[in-house]
């Protein structure tokens, strides 16, 4: 079993135009400053001199990228989803279905637009799935609207006597013929008593299954790091498939893959102790990471133009 790297400060936030995503197994704790990334965004090159670096700080990427797939474990996945990849995928769909559930609890006669509706007033709807809490609905709330709306849940708690859910924050759907996104702020889920907080948005496809992800989140060295279009994969007995784009704060983008699937047993703490990822970056620039049962890692690369490595270090 893989040490928890909620220890490395793992949150992130929601800004604008960026589509970030975090999460913690822990209890979270909404008033904390979250990181957003402003580092270097340029595309970087593989060389000698940063190899050790962005080696280190993409495996800390990776740990993040695997961190992101136990987000919805606690969650059983749904007979009714269509080719559901993952457990991101099994927590956007359940809480969309809540979502929906809320939904059809504003067509009880005599609920206002732009108020707070108990559970009570929920289950008026939906047969005695609430099980405590409300939700709060803006001023332009449509409870005929059910591609596009907005809510706050208030400690809400669902249970379908399969899985008790309770839920605080906020929350926005959007779904168009070909895509879905659902963006998260401040929110918070207790499963079964395991809590996973986290802000972002998730982009889905229409059936709401192939998420993709993407995050910004402080490193041990306490810099903001990114990753964006995360595709994770696998699980802690066969090990984890990831692809992402990874933003390292001062070298700049590349991109992570993994050519042998990366495992984690704790004998190394928080870093993988098995598996390979490749790093690519600009002008042909690439290296191999490969980490080792004896937690330490083997570099070899090409810096464009000319081979180096291999090289050995320990975490």
């Amino acid at each position: 079993m893989r040490g928890s790297n909620s220890r490395l400060s793992i949150v992130s936030i929601l800004f604008s135009s960026l589509t970030l995503f975090g999460c913690s197994s822990g209890g979270g704790d909404s008033g904390v400053a979250v990181p957003l990334y402003s580092g270097n965004t340029s595309a970087a090159a593989i060389t000698l001199a940063n190899a050790e670096e962005m080696a280190r700080k993409s495996a800390e990427g990776v740990n993040e990228s695997v961190d992101l797939t136990t987000t919805g474990d606690g969650i059983p996945f749904l007979p009714s989803a269509v080719d559901v990849s993952s457990s991101n995928d099994a927590l956007v769909q359940k809480v969309t279905d809540i979502a929906h559930e809320v939904l059809d609890g504003t067509t009880t006669p005599n609920l206002p637009a732009a108020l707070v509706m108990t559970s009570d007033d929920l289950n008026g709807g939906s047969s005695g799935l609430f099980c405590g809490g409300s939700v709060s609905v803006p001023d332009d709330f449509d409870p005929n609207t059910t591609t596009n709306f907005s809510m706050t849940f208030n400690s809400l708690c669902f249970d379908d006597q399969t899985t008790r859910i309770v839920m605080n924050g906020s929350l926005v759907f959007s779904k168009t013929t070909s895509s879905a996104s659902i963006t998260f702020t401040n929110f918070s889920v207790n499963i079964d008593g395991n809590q996973q907080t986290f802000s972002g948005v998730f982009s889905c496809d229409a059936t709401m299954s192939n998420c993709t992800i993407s995050t910004d989140y402080a490193g041990s060295d306490g810099n903001v790091y990114r990753l964006a279009n995360v595709d994770i994969s696998g699980d802690a007995l066969s090990g984890y498939s990831v692809s992402a784009t990874f933003y390292h704060h001062t070298l700049g983008q590349v991109v992570i893959s993994t050519t042998l699937t990366i495992s984690y047993s704790g004998a190394c703490g928080i870093y993988p102790d098995g598996g390979e990822i490749m790093i690519s970056g600009t002008g042909g620039s690439s290296m191999s990471v490969t980490f080792n049962s004896n937690c330490t890692f083997t570099m070899l690369g090409f810096d464009g133009g000319s081979s180096f490595g291999p090289v050995i270090s320990t975490w």
